[in-house]
């Protein structure tokens, strides 16, 4: 299928729009892309004075801006107008979402809120103006609405991102830049050095002195793949630089627990990391292996436990709906044996296939399961669990044009997850692959300053890094 616009800055987005729609299963071109010349089926649309039409030339259909898009922006009408003339012409399309590509929807209902819009305003918006379907705006407006008393707690807050890229080894589904642990070794004494110097310069600066850091995670990589001596430095870093009395979250993501021991968990605890993640993915041994994990599922359930018996109260568990050859029975069974360890969180994942991800670059089958379908019973099971969602964001390339959403039990959210993925603070990234996202709370815009991806011109280049900061 090609598609046709006269306004090329929404190439992009009509572009994953249709990608969506259509689950990936149809090649979308834009014109002047390669093969764009063979395509038989093209929807073109322009604008003509106040009219903008989407037409589908092989079966000569014509639709037009409807009255009540006048005050909609034109970006957005363009996005309609192609939804509805391939919701209209074809049956094989996933429409819940309907014209949202981005991937912070709840976003919307947030600032609809502020805008003082109703309950009923925000539904006749959400449905006629973006299309979405009532499991959506249901689901969307329940997440804002829990996470009203999240923005109070936030307030003017700042949150902090540290990176550790190390890996014991690289997931299949994986697109983050991390490095093998066993040959990045040499680099870490250099990085936890840098990263010390980065975190000390950066927090001297005149925009700290009257910021209060409501929440700092650590992620990466697979932070828990540093050595105990490592951690060990890496935590008087932090104790060094933050006073974690006033923090109010302190995440640790520990991520697989191949790299979990008792005393590294002690570790944790003894420097108030007060929310651990531990991401199984899935409670299935042949998918553990198909993905490249070291570990099984009994080791998942022994590091669950001893963290529980040295007093980490709020867990977190990670699931991934779609992965290798996995059916709706192999997936309850992760959903269950989850819920009988009763963590404080689960973060259910839907697939995203990312380009620099083994699973693309190697061509490694994925699921073809009714991914949607299975989300919503899903939901609907965790919720008669007393877990509710609190978060939710999506990505491109998702399975069946799916989400990724967090569910917690009353008071167990993550303040950096709100925070960070629906802008309500800014946050300051250390570490290589960070970004800082600095929120203007007048202009609702973020600006961001971003480090380098590479540990070597990391390690090499930490006086320019600061320097970057310096226009926080």
């Amino acid at each position: 299928m090609l598609i046709i616009s006269d306004n090329e800055k929404y190439d992009i987005e009509l572009k994953e729009l249709a990608n969506m729609l259509f689950a990936r299963r149809k090649k979308i071109y834009l014109k002047n892309e390669i093969d764009a010349d063979n395509e038989t089926e093209i929807i073109s649309l322009k604008k003509k004075d106040d009219e903008i039409t989407a037409t589908l030339s092989q079966k000569e259909i014509e639709i037009s801006t409807l009255k009540s898009d006048i005050n909609f922006k034109e970006k957005l009408i363009y996005k309609k107008l192609l939804y509805l003339i391939i919701k209209n012409n074809y049956t094989d399309v996933t429409g819940k979402w309907g014209i949202l590509t981005g991937i912070r929807p709840v976003k919307i209902v947030n600032d609809l809120k502020k805008e003082n819009k109703t309950d009923i305003q925000i539904y006749d918006i959400l449905k006629n103006n973006y299309l979405l379907s009532d499991s959506k705006i249901k689901l969307i407006k329940g997440i804002s609405d829990v996470q009203e008393e999240i923005i109070d707690i936030l307030s003017d807050d700042i949150s902090i991102y540290i990176s550790i890229p190390f890996c014991p080894s690289r997931c299949n589904y994986c697109s983050f830049f991390s490095i093998d642990i066993n040959s990045g070794k040499k680099y870490i004494k250099d990085y936890l050095k840098n990263l010390e110097i980065e975190i000390r310069e950066t927090l001297k600066l005149p925009y700290f002195k009257d910021k209060n850091i409501s929440s700092i995670y650590v992620g990466g990589g697979t932070p828990s793949s540093l050595d105990e001596t490592e951690l060990k430095i890496f935590f008087d870093i932090i104790n060094y630089n933050f006073d974690l009395n006033k923090i109010k979250e302190f995440t640790f993501e520990a991520g697989r627990v191949d790299t979990l021991t008792r005393e590294k968990l002690k570790i944790l605890k003894s420097n108030k990391v007060s929310r651990i993640s531990i991401n199984p993915q899935t409670m299935n041994d042949d998918t553990l292996i198909k993905i490249g994990r070291k570990h099984n599922v009994e080791d998942v359930k022994n590091t669950y436990e001893i963290a529980r018996e040295l007093g980490f109260d709020n867990i977190n568990m990670d699931l991934i709906l779609g992965l290798a050859d996995e059916n709706i029975s192999d997936m309850d069974k992760s959903v269950d044996e989850i819920i009988k360890l009763d963590p404080d969180s689960i973060t259910v994942h839907c697939l995203a296939i990312k380009r620099a991800s083994d699973i693309n670059t190697k061509n490694i089958k994925a699921t073809n399961i009714e991914i949607s379908d299975y989300m919503q019973k899903l939901t609907d099971k965790l919720n008669g669990k007393n877990y509710m969602p609190y978060y939710l964001y999506r990505q491109k390339n998702m399975l069946e044009n799916g989400e990724n959403i967090g569910f917690c039990k009353e008071n167990k959210y993550s303040l950096y997850n709100v925070a960070m993925m629906d802008e309500l603070q800014s946050i300051i990234g250390f570490g290589v692959g960070s970004a800082s996202k600095i929120l203007n709370k007048n202009t609702n815009l973020l600006r961001r300053i971003p480090n380098y991806k590479d540990v070597i011109l990391y390690n090499n280049n930490i006086k320019e890094i600061i320097k970057r900061k310096e226009d926080i």
